[in-house]
């Protein structure tokens, strides 16, 4: 379980969302409107490489089909430094279907207080500023910071503007979620803890590594079976 440390710096962080990778994103998008969610395309549907399941407040669901880079892309990438990007992408694309990854957020703007806290620690990370239109057209822009351990969550700003609606009722009447399954292999606790007030949506469990599941509030709905042959 998450056990909380006595410190006094706070990151301010949460937990922000979680992915799922799929093989055919416009089928698992009819599968979980199927199963009663309302899904947004991360874009226009015929460009888009992911889509967003939103609550009200808290952990948001991405379906996510790896974007595929060109291979004198990943010898870019790796000349500028960002072979660790290239691993923990690597790291996605090996699971062909089912929970890839999760990330952490600040509630503000920017990652200036993360970036200070991992170069004190002496933790090597990417820094990234993102941006992409969304279906709605609006122009989203946050920042990303990426540590070079691929067990780690990616952290990442807060969306500008914020792009979650206001009212969601998904049709199954599913709220949120209320628990995230993380194995404790290979994590750095330590860092977590520094980064993250303790979260009750958050059950670190060992003898396993990275994203094993989530628990939706007061459903025994599961995202496996609605999704695991896609």
């Amino acid at each position: 379980m998450y056990q909380k440390e006595n410190r006094t710096w706070n990151g301010n962080m949460q937990i922000s969302h979680v992915l799922y990778r799929v093989d055919d994103l416009h089928k698992a998008v009819k599968s979980m409107e199927n199963a009663g969610f309302i899904v947004e395309y991360g874009t226009k549907p015929e460009k888009a490489y992911n889509a967003i399941i939103w609550f009200e407040e808290g952990i948001f669901i991405e379906l996510f089909k790896n974007s595929e880079l060109a291979s004198w892309v990943k010898c870019i990438m790796k000349l500028f430094g960002y072979e660790s990007i290239l691993k923990r992408i690597k790291k996605w694309e090996e699971i062909e279907t089912g929970w890839c990854e999760w990330s952490l957020e600040t509630k503000l703007i920017n990652l200036n207080d993360q970036k200070q806290l991992l170069r004190a620690k002496k933790i090597p990370f990417k820094f990234h500023k993102a941006k992409r239109t969304d279906i709605t057209e609006k122009k989203l822009k946050w920042e990303l910071l990426i540590p070079h351990s691929i067990d780690f969550p990616f952290l990442m700003s807060t969306y500008t503007p914020n792009p979650r609606p206001p009212k969601i009722n998904h049709p199954n009447g599913i709220k949120g979620i209320s628990k995230l399954i993380v194995g404790k292999k290979n994590l750095d606790v330590n860092l977590l803890q520094h980064l993250l007030e303790e979260p009750k949506e958050l059950e670190l469990v060992e003898g396993s590594k990275g994203l094993q599941g989530i628990e939706f509030v007061d459903s025994t709905l599961n995202m496996e079976s609605i999704l695991f042959n896609q």
